[in-house]
């Protein structure tokens, strides 16, 4: 169990992290380089919560089964 939580955790921090870099992008237009770092910088916290969040569930629904 703990295994899970730990993804989990990683999950909700990556989106967190994400959400962090999406104020910043909308409050100050400046913080980022250009609208294709903003992009990437923006969706890679995003995606890996998707990913991780994925990965425990499966992991949770396959222990509870």
């Amino acid at each position: 169990m703990k295994n899970i939580a730990k993804f989990f955790l990683f999950s909700f921090s990556f989106y967190l992290l994400g959400h962090i870099l999406w104020i910043l992008s909308v409050v100050d237009e400046g913080v980022f380089f250009n609208a294709d770092i903003e992009f990437f910088l923006i969706s890679t916290p995003f995606g890996l919560f998707a990913i991780f969040g994925l990965i425990a569930s499966v992991r949770l629904y396959n222990k509870k089964k």
